[in-house]
């Protein structure tokens, strides 16, 4: 008996000491789009004549959890370990969920709660979204227990700008896209004028689906009837989704944009028309993603031989 007590003990240390020395496994994401410059526009006509095509390598590592992650860009230049990535952190401080993402010379910070009674998420101090029970259990067992970052991007997907985490759109899960009971019921947001910061906007969201379950169009809309951004449905074909997108950041900048979503390849296509009112000139351009790529690392970072890798799959 303690013959087999002590064999016992040694295959215990033994699978401890074995899994200790498992390194971390990372998954390095690399995704390739191609951005064509479709010029300048004064009064419909073209300032400048020919288009400018630049690839865009977009770099990201996520630790197993999917809790944090380094986002590298490269605009038409080579991957490079010298390059300081992008942060993104999800943590759990006691109630509250923080969102914290180090990008350059600034930083975002978003706190997150749940409240299970009314299934509604707060961002922030005054953010809130309402859910319904499906989508509402889905969010706070991905985001506020496992601390989901691709989901949380999916979630905030049309307000991304605002928050600014547009670098991170390119790694959300689709979950609310390929799950069609989940829906954003409603939702209430507040923003202060970026030239004039003791005026406040309120803003009512309203969330619209067909009998399919498919989002058909999100209206941000302040108490006062303006409109800072209408999503529409286009065409939906299993899981290939086509909106046209309309925003209006207090009428100096309007853009109008083209938006393809395939959710089982995880690419986001668009085209992009954008008025700066002030100047009177309007830009357009394309992205289109031309590939999507997931490699092992057992690094937090870009290293040589990560790298090496990645350069041998194209």
């Amino acid at each position: 008996m303690r013959k087999l007590a002590y064999i016992l003990l040694i295959l215990g240390i033994f699978h401890i000491n074995a899994c200790a020395q498992v390194p971390k496994s990372y998954t390095i994401t690399q995704i390739v789009n191609k951005t064509i410059d479709r010029g300048e526009y004064v009064d419909d006509r073209k300032v400048n004549k020919n288009d400018q095509v630049s690839l865009n390598r977009l770099i990201y590592i996520s630790n197993p959890k999917k809790d944090s992650i380094a986002f590298y860009r490269f605009n038409d230049a080579q991957v490079s370990e010298k390059e300081v990535p992008n942060i993104c952190t999800l943590t759990k401080n006691q109630k509250k969920l923080l969102l914290d993402y180090k990008n350059g010379s600034y930083s975002t910070k978003l706190t997150i709660a749940f409240d299970d009674k009314d299934r509604k998420i707060i961002i922030g101090d005054k953010d809130t979204f309402y859910l319904n029970d499906p989508y509402y259990k889905y969010v706070q067992k991905n985001i506020g227990e496992d601390l989901n970052i691709p989901d949380l991007i999916d979630f905030l997907e049309d307000f991304l700008t605002g928050y600014n985490l547009d670098d991170l759109k390119y790694i959300s899960s689709y979950a609310k896209y390929k799950h069609k009971d989940f829906k954003i019921i409603k939702g209430y947001m507040e923003s202060h004028r970026s030239q004039a910061s003791d005026y406040l906007d309120k803003w009512n969201l309203k969330f619209t689906y067909n009998k399919a379950g498919t989002l058909e169009s999100v209206l941000k809309e302040s108490t006062e009837g303006d409109q800072e951004l209408e999503k529409k449905l286009v065409s939906a074909n299993k899981d290939i989704f086509k909106y046209t997108k309309h925003t209006n950041v207090e009428s100096r900048l309007i853009t109008d944009y083209e938006i393809l979503i395939d959710a089982n390849k995880n690419s986001y296509d668009e085209k992009v028309t954008s008025f700066q009112v002030g100047l009177g000139k309007e830009t357009r351009y394309e992205i289109k993603q031309i590939s999507y790529k997931n490699f092992p690392s057992k690094e937090f970072k870009l290293t040589s031989g990560n790298i090496s890798k990645i350069n041998s799959s194209k």
